[in-house]
């Protein structure tokens, strides 16, 4: 017999660790306990050698699909350490968080197959439930407010379950085990509707929104937020790290006037189809990037279009789409729903003919995308971007646009690194000598920051946050402060040393050089 603690780390916080190590321990007979802390997933095990050797293999090689493990370090313990209660059974203990916030976080997931079966089944009860989730996926980093992950940690808080869900959380058996965002219609969050009357918002950021608490209160939100798009009309929609604003993809008319509006006039316009086959008669598509579309990140993929005429093979006939979308560009960015409710948006507005959405990000040109209901109310519907707004809530504690890639010579090469991305760490060479955190600082266009950490085994964690945008007005910056501040706080990261772009009037590089010199820091 041996006993040990067992210290898992990575990417091991809500991605279904617990209940895959519980299920493990049981079939392979070892006794023990395992619970979540800062510092990662910790184990203590007693059981026969061999069981105990296949036991820490299968940590590795059978992993949750969004977990990433990195380290598996084991200690044996001595005998006396421990009591008999540990051999009646394999047990889940509560969180601990007295540790140094060191693991790594889940980005988001798209809605898995699973949940997909479950969310256009009419005999399951979270039917069209537009926030349905499981342990395999839905909203991670967007969503927690400290470490470890917990429901009691994230914006999911102030949803107390119902028994149903309550009881699918407490069973190490059941897919929704320790799902911080479980909810169904009668405990969770609930969809909103809110719409300009004769396109006058009138500025009122206090309207009464519609609520949809039952399905069918859910679903008729849907229709209408649907036939308002087929109309020609514009929609602020939330999603999981902001607002989209959404027209039909194929009505020249509605993509102009969303230009116009949002004072985009040249840059292309990311487009959401429901399917791999509506993306196949948009595009070419080679398997990576089939596996980028339909994977668990589901980012923009930059596809080469189709054109009329060309010959497809005995392919569908391609998508009209309005020209203003890409103009005269070769490339189109797609992507694939990833939340429930867009899901469910896709599958109303294919019943209503339009297979194409444009989903841009919310927000005004050059402006932070929208996170907060009532301030996208007064920025986007108020003022004359959209015509509705489609929200919902549960708050958003992370901004994050959605990621950009595009494949070339089939390896991925990030154009915007955001949602399901970031904050995953980059790894870099640990230098001796080196501070033990560098916090760089970003450049003026397109910025983003990253913040690193002493490492182990020759390498050092960077931290890279999601694409923040141009940082040159306030409400960048703030977006940027943020960012910031919210790596700093999650990972228990203090800045012993600042990197800023050498150009005297960046904002970024202003801010490092007075924070230099305020805490005496080398730069």
């Amino acid at each position: 017999m041996r006993h040990v603690h067992i210290h898992v780390t990575g990417i091991v916080q809500g991605v279904g660790m617990r209940p895959f190590v519980y299920r493990e321990a049981m079939a392979h007979g070892i006794c023990g306990w395992v619970l979540n802390a800062g510092d990662g997933v910790h184990i203590e095990a007693h059981a026969l050698a061999d069981a105990l050797d296949a036991f820490v293999a299968a940590l590795s090689e059978h992993a949750p699909a969004a977990a990433r493990v990195e380290r598996v370090d084991i200690a044996d313990l001595e005998p006396g350490g421990w009591s008999a209660a540990d051999e009646q059974g394999f047990h889940i203990v509560a969180s601990q968080d007295q540790t140094a916030h060191t693991t790594l976080v889940s980005p988001d997931i798209a809605t898995c197959d699973d949940c997909l079966r479950e969310l256009f089944d009419p005999a399951d009860r979270r039917y069209h439930y537009p926030f349905i989730n499981c342990t395999n996926c839905g909203p991670r980093f967007t969503i927690i407010r400290s470490l470890p992950y917990d429901r009691a940690a994230t914006s999911m808080d102030c949803f107390p379950m119902c028994p149903k869900c309550a009881a699918e959380y407490a069973d190490p058996l059941d897919r929704r085990f320790h799902a911080q965002p479980d909810a169904c219609f009668d405990c969770g969050p609930h969809i909103t509707w809110r719409e300009a009357v004769n396109g006058n918002a009138c500025g009122n950021s206090s309207a009464t929104p519609a609520v949809g608490t039952t399905r069918e209160a859910s679903d008729a939100i849907i229709e209408r937020c649907v036939e308002l798009l087929a109309s020609g009309g514009i929609v602020a929609i939330k999603g999981l790290g902001g607002f989209h604003l959404a027209c039909d993809a194929a009505n020249e008319q509605a993509v102009a006037e969303l230009r116009r509006r949002k004072r985009r006039s040249n840059k292309p316009l990311a487009v959401m189809v429901r399917s791999l086959a509506d993306a196949g008669r948009l595009c070419h598509i080679d398997d990576a990037e089939r596996d980028l579309l339909a994977g668990s990140i589901r980012p923009i993929v930059l596809l080469r279009q189709r054109t009329v005429g060309e010959g497809n093979g005995g392919s569908p006939d391609i998508l009209a789409l309005a020209p203003s979308v890409a103009h005269d560009l070769p490339e189109l960015g797609v992507m694939l729903p990833y939340t429930p409710l867009q899901h469910l948006l896709l599958a109303a507005a294919e019943a209503r003919g339009m297979h194409a959405l444009v989903m841009t990000s919310g927000n005004l040109s050059e402006e932070p995308i929208e996170t907060d209901d009532d301030l996208a109310w007064e920025h986007l519907v108020a003022a004359g971007i959209a015509d509705a707004l489609l929200g919902n809530d549960r708050a958003i504690l992370s901004r994050y646009d959605d990621s950009v890639v595009r494949v070339v010579d089939g390896a991925v090469m990030p154009v915007r690194r955001a949602r399901g991305y970031a904050p995953q760490p980059l790894p870099l060479p640990a230098l001796d000598g080196a501070p033990s955190c560098v916090l760089a600082c970003g450049p003026q266009q397109k910025a983003t920051i990253a913040l690193t950490r002493e490492g182990t085994n020759g390498e050092a964690p960077c931290f890279v946050s999601q694409h923040i945008g141009d940082v040159e007005n306030g409400g960048t910056f703030d977006a940027w402060n943020a960012a910031r501040t919210r790596l700093e706080d999650l990972f228990d990261l203090a800045p012993a040393a600042l990197a800023c772009d050498v150009h005297p009037s960046y904002l970024s590089g202003q801010w490092a050089r007075e924070q230099a010199r305020k805490c005496n820091l080398p730069l």
